[in-house]
């Protein structure tokens, strides 16, 4: 039997942007809803749970046969997408409930549901950026900080999207820490993002990862999907809108802003999973003590 080693390195091919969205879609609903848990306003924890079911949908509408979508739950010890599913399923069962019982007048109920869902709303934001560290031979992926950034950004579009629809669900009074809040959580979405390319491990598959981004076909939507509309020019919007009196056409510009964060959210995300590069995982042992059969031990080894 021969041992064959793959030299070179090749973009994932198995992720695209409708897992993307997906994952972007997971992240935000969860967090739309721990929103709605802080803040009160329990209209946001409806459209949260749609975000989630709808991210759901879409990737069952993308698989082979999603009849069997039912086997994601059966490797929950090893697989992360089996925790995904699982943590899924019990995070839109629970949250569902909640919001019914509020409706319902349950209060009573209501609170204990709430906060079960919000504890399971964590590991749903973390999901897609632990699935994508799982992957060890995309080196790009590893390390804490992407699925550190994916949990960012999901709360950066959150809040973004919460501080948009506040004045046209509750008025523009309340819950005014959310522009502030906002604002501070793209800032911290954007430096932990950073931080992943800056301490992403130096290989030839990274290096190939960082030309397609940078130089290569995903820099457009990289650098100005990602970067300009998804930070910068949100940034901007809000600190200009913040010194205007509300109206009509103030909500439709903080409607804008909210959906141009929801474009570079998508885009940052995708730039990473589509410039994920495979490179082959050699084994690690140390070179120096093999012998080649028929060799003499080369000098300084012990020879058994």
């Amino acid at each position: 039997m021969s041992l064959k080693y793959q030299t070179g390195v090749r973009f994932n091919h198995h992720l695209g942007p409708q897992e993307t969205l997906s994952f972007m879609g997971e992240g935000v609903g969860a967090a739309l809803f721990a929103i709605a848990f802080f803040t009160g306003q329990w209209l946001f924890a409806v459209p949260g749970i749609l975000f989630v079911v709808g991210a759901v949908v879409a990737l069952l509408g993308h698989l082979g046969n999603p009849q069997r979508a039912w086997r994601a739950v059966t490797r929950v010890g090893t697989s992360w997408v089996s925790r995904g599913t699982l943590f899924i399923g019990v995070f839109v069962g629970i949250a569902t409930l909640a919001v019914a019982a509020g409706y319902l007048g349950m209060t009573a109920l209501q609170g204990p549901l709430a906060f079960a869902a919000l504890v399971v709303a964590v590991p749903v934001m973390a999901y897609a950026g632990m699935l994508l560290r799982s992957i060890r031979a995309i080196r790009l992926w590893r390390g804490p900080f992407v699925p550190l950034a994916f949990v960012a950004h999901s709360l950066a579009s959150a809040l973004t999207l919460a501080w948009a629809l506040m004045p046209v669900l509750a008025g523009s009074d309340a819950a005014p820490w959310l522009q502030p809040a906002a604002m501070v959580s793209l800032v911290a979405s954007a430096l932990v993002s950073l931080l992943h390319l800056l301490r992403a491990e130096r290989s030839a598959g990274v290096q190939a990862s960082f030309e397609r981004l940078f130089r290569g076909d995903l820099r457009s939507s990289f650098i100005v999907g990602g970067v300009v509309c998804g930070i910068v020019i949100p940034l901007v919007a809000m600190a200009v809108l913040a010194a205007l009196a509300g109206g009509g056409a103030v909500t439709a510009l903080m409607l804008a802003v909210a959906l141009c964060r929801l474009y570079g959210d998508f885009a940052y995300r995708n730039g990473v999973v589509l410039a994920g590069a495979y490179e082959p995982v050699m084994p690690d042992w140390p070179m120096r003590s093999f012998t080649p059969p028929g060799a003499a031990p080369a000098c300084g080894t012990a020879g058994h």
